[in-house]
């Protein structure tokens, strides 16, 4: 898939302690608005910008940030801000930058802590029309040990800022084809594999009412949802319940047969890639005067 050039610049965030990358997409014409961009855990805008390609395509300007131990930003490793820090963060950046969203694209853990900012935000931003979710992250409990989940508990209380292994490899994110060099080119690349005690303990604690938030986002708002089938870090059962909760008369379900975490990175993302444009576009017709 074809990326766009980027600019980078900085936003010093008070709630982070430390510097945030912020990045925009250069794009020659932006009518139908902007777009905010929100990587997961482990990522960086940067691997993303196959969505900004599509959203210049569809004439989006698109913005996005890393956040705190990711990427360019400053930050322990796998440390990201707990979720009130991090809805926190999502509103300093479009003030500071001046970002009114047309829409909001959301990746993985992305898409985990933008969905309490829509429940309590979204209101505030009435130009907000699309929300696109990437393979979200619903279920940060799923597949963890109890007694590993216990463990951390307990260490969060005198080593917060401590991380551990999330067991995510680069196999899990895509079909590698037995590639031994996938793993490198992932760390090459900006990603890894740490998640700090106090950031995975904030994450489970809203984990039970997530789904419930659902129900009461803004129906006026249109929805795509694209997941992975084979997908075994955000399993498929739990953004098919997701879809089914969201209220909107306007909502897409893409699920990607063969595909695992990251759909765009699979060998053969022609269809895929497809029916994001299409609907991109969609969006775009539907909101022209």
């Amino acid at each position: 898939m074809s990326h766009a050039p980027s600019i980078l610049s900085h936003h010093e965030s008070g709630g982070s302690k430390g510097r945030v990358l912020v990045r925009e997409w250069t794009c020659e014409e932006a009518g139908r608005g902007s777009v905010l961009i929100l990587h997961g855990l482990g990522d960086h805008s940067a691997r993303h910008d196959w969505a900004a390609s599509r959203m210049i395509r569809a004439g989006y300007r698109p913005i996005g940030f890393d956040w705190p131990g990711n990427g360019g930003s400053s930050g322990i490793r796998g440390d990201m801000p707990v979720v009130a820090d991090g809805l926190a963060l999502i509103d300093s950046i479009l003030e500071e930058w001046k970002i009114a969203p047309t829409g909001i694209y959301a990746h993985s853990t992305g898409a985990f802590l933008l969905l309490p900012w829509l429940a309590s935000r979204a209101s505030d931003h009435p130009g907000l029309r699309w929300v696109w979710l990437s393979s979200p992250l619903l279920r940060p409990s799923h597949g963890q040990p109890v007694l590993k989940v216990a463990v951390a508990k307990l260490l969060a209380r005198f080593f917060p800022t401590m991380t551990l292994s999330n067991g995510v490899q680069a196999r899990d994110c895509y079909h590698t084809r037995a590639d031994p060099a996938a793993e490198a080119k992932f760390s090459r690349d900006g990603g890894h594999h740490r998640v700090s005690l106090r950031f995975a303990l904030s994450l489970l604690a809203e984990e039970p009412g997530l789904l419930d938030l659902a129900p009461h986002l803004r129906p006026d708002l249109a929805f795509l949802l694209t997941q992975g089938m084979e997908d075994r870090i955000c399993p498929p059962g739990y953004a098919e319940a997701l879809f089914q909760k969201l209220p909107s008369g306007r909502k897409t379900w893409v699920a990607v047969g063969g595909a695992r975490h990251e759909p765009f990175r699979e060998p053969e993302p022609e269809s895929f890639a497809n029916a994001v444009d299409s609907w991109l576009l969609c969006q775009a017709m539907n909101g022209s005067d």
